[in-house]
């Protein structure tokens, strides 16, 4: 029996007559951290989870997804040579990396489709609008993701019933960067609103590169955030305009003329929970794109194929439809169900089209991308406090154009045990990643012989809390099979990460945070080996109407055993109950990570010395908040 057919008969089973097993629904949630509205949202089921909760955010005073990112394990914030977040990016001539991090607002995906992830636009987002943030490592439960992910990232939202009312946000800082937000919240009756509208203005560190033009990161975004919701049904509307300069560009020796970007995104969903069991969602993106470059040397080294000048014009939506049903039937908690997501180009037009210019595009052969995505999970109660996890995911992906398609199967087992005090939580999987449609727009002539990435790996978690401590371990091994980051799409990389947490509350106004990891990597990119050793610190303290922060995150690697620092810190005082002043520091030292940006010589094809550069600004901001 093909796996599809035993998906259906399944479906048809289980649908029979299931009956509730509240002591199950007790143990699953259970495992979920009883943190104020993170505990509604928290599924431990889904990964190694790393929590940022509504306390731990307002304490970092946290204004951007940035701020949050760049504290995290493992896989941490970084920018592309176009300045996009780009946490996977490797620094050289590229498409777009880091589409095994996918991201979520209230549990919808927002994605951009044929470019890739939604942290390409969502990655340094403002997140005033935000409750608390959940990262999952490693393969998530197949009930989150129709394509599968490195990293998941959920951001949820505030309760308009807990944040009723307004408020707004005034900020302004280094280089003349400013931040205006204003929200509004309110329950009427049987349904809940919420209207957040931000605009910032941010004047970035220029990187000089020899010339009287300097690299440039300089961005304006407006951004809206919306919510209606009732007991069973919620309708998001998200808008976000930005006009940013994209620092190098396609340039090879990193000297634009012109680099910019702009971008308009829309993304709207609706979702309904109905017959009890039964769930239905629709989302829609939609983003329109229009990429200005110009150099006086040709793109492309060796041939005039892109010129040396490129103005274009793009519009590209995505389709998300999902039906998912859950129940239980004694001790299995089973969900399951169908997803179905397409990506296509709709417009694609180059604004100057003029011989002297030597403009070409790649022929729009290929501009649609369907991912069917069928899914079961089984949650067994093996015992009160221990939970059997089973998953499977099969994606079917059709592409026109004469481009290849993909079947793509995943599979994950694991082992969650949680009592008064000890934890421990283990995954053995097995995923599959198909090339992103970018990818294979631009490299049309190859894309047919890539094959999808296999990764293989297990995971083991252990960690005790007690009443004023918090510690875990967490171990993760990988292997990659056809990997499509590295080696030009044939890499065979090992990933083994060692993080170590402990969190702990001096008071109830007094706390701290530690993490340390190791991660080391063998045959990744022209590499045999590759070692990352970091951390993060923070204190946390409050006296009165003062609150103080301060946190430091280190890096070394083996590349050149450097040590960088990234301090953080921040004194708030709460003037009164409705009028609160934020002073904030970032990269104080002036040492935060840099990355890497690769350059070639135009004329010889030679290397240049790559550029070391920081995705984290030095800046100071002063901000004034007043709610009402």
């Amino acid at each position: 029996m093909s796996f599809v057919k035993w998906y259906l008969f399944m479906v048809v089973v289980l649908v029979q007559g299931f009956a509730q097993a509240s002591e199950l629904d007790d143990l699953i949630n259970d495992f979920n951290n009883k943190n104020a509205l993170s505990k509604k949202t928290i599924d431990e089921n889904k990964g190694h989870l790393v929590l940022y909760s509504r306390d731990k955010l307002e304490r970092m005073h946290a204004k951007t997804l940035k701020d949050v990112f760049k504290t995290t394990p493992v896989l941490y914030y970084h920018e592309n040579r176009y300045a996009q977040p780009d946490p996977l990016t490797s620094g050289a001539f590229e498409p777009y990396r880091s589409n095994f991090i996918r991201m979520y607002i209230d549990g919808v995906e927002v994605t951009q489709g044929w470019m890739g992830s939604g942290i390409v636009l969502y990655g340094d987002i403002n997140i005033d609008f935000v409750d608390h943030i959940e990262f999952y490592y490693m393969t998530p439960s197949f009930e989150t993701t129709t394509e599968p992910a490195y990293l998941t990232i959920f951001l949820y939202s505030k309760e308009a019933e807990r944040d009723s009312g307004g408020a707004v946000s005034l900020a302004t800082g280094s280089r003349g960067t400013n931040t205006q937000t204003v929200s509004y919240g309110d329950k009427k009756e049987a349904f809940s609103y919420m209207v957040n509208l931000s605009h910032t203005d941010a004047k970035r560190e220029k990187i000089p590169n020899g010339t009287s033009r300097p690299l440039s990161r300089d961005f304006e975004r407006t951004q809206l955030f919306s919510y209606i919701k009732s007991e069973n049904q919620t309708f998001h509307l998200q808008v976000l305009k930005k006009n940013m300069d994209s620092l190098a560009g396609l340039s090879l020796d990193a000297t634009p003329l012109v680099s910019e970007i702009d971008y308009l995104n829309l993304h709207v969903d609706y979702s309904i929970t109905f017959w009890e069991h039964w769930k239905a969602q629709f989302a829609y993106e939609y983003l329109d794109s229009e990429i200005r470059q110009e150099d006086d040397n040709p793109f492309s080294f060796g041939s005039t194929f892109l010129g040396k000048k490129l103005y274009t014009k793009g519009k590209n939506s995505t389709v998300n439809t999902e039906l998912t049903y859950k129940n239980t039937l004694g001790n299995h908690r089973i969900t399951t169900g169908v997803k179905y997501r397409m990506k296509g180009i709709d417009s694609y037009e180059t604004i100057d089209t003029s011989t002297e210019t030597n403009i070409a595009v790649i022929p729009l052969n290929f501009d649609n991308e369907s991912i069917v995505s069928l899914f079961f999970q089984d949650q067994y109660r093996l015992k009160e406090n221990q939970l059997l996890t089973l998953g499977l995911e099969y994606n079917n992906i059709t592409r026109n154009g004469g481009v290849s398609d993909d079947e793509l199967f995943q599979v994950r087992l694991g082992y969650l045990y949680s009592g008064e005090k000890w934890s421990y939580k283990t995954y053995l999987y097995r995923s599959m990643f198909a090339l992103e449609p970018f990818g294979r727009y631009l490299h049309l002539e190859f894309t047919n012989s890539v094959k999808p990435q296999v990764t293989r790996g297990i995971t083991q978690e252990i960690a005790y809390k007690s009443e004023n401590a918090y510690t875990r371990l967490t171990a993760l091994y990988m292997q990659d099979k056809n990997g499509l980051l590295e080696n030009n799409h044939a890499g065979d990389t090992k990933y083994f990460f060692g993080i170590f947490n402990y969190n702990y509350r001096f008071d109830v106004n007094n706390m701290m945070d530690l993490q340390l990891y190791y991660a080391h990597y063998k045959d990744i990119g022209n590499l045999n080996k590759l070692e990352d050793y970091s951390g993060y610190v923070s204190f946390s303290n409050s006296y009165e109407n003062w609150s103080i922060y301060n946190g430091v995150v280190w890096h070394q690697n083996s590349i050149d055993n450097k040590n960088y620092f990234d301090l953080t810190s921040s004194i708030s005082w709460e003037a009164s109950r409705n009028l609160t002043f934020t002073l904030k520091g970032d990269n104080l030292l002036n040492k935060a990570k840099t990355t890497k940006l690769f350059r070639i010589d135009p004329l010889t094809g030679g290397n240049l010395k790559p550029f070391d550069i920081s995705p984290i600004d030095q800046l100071i901001m002063l901000e004034v908040e007043y709610r009402f």
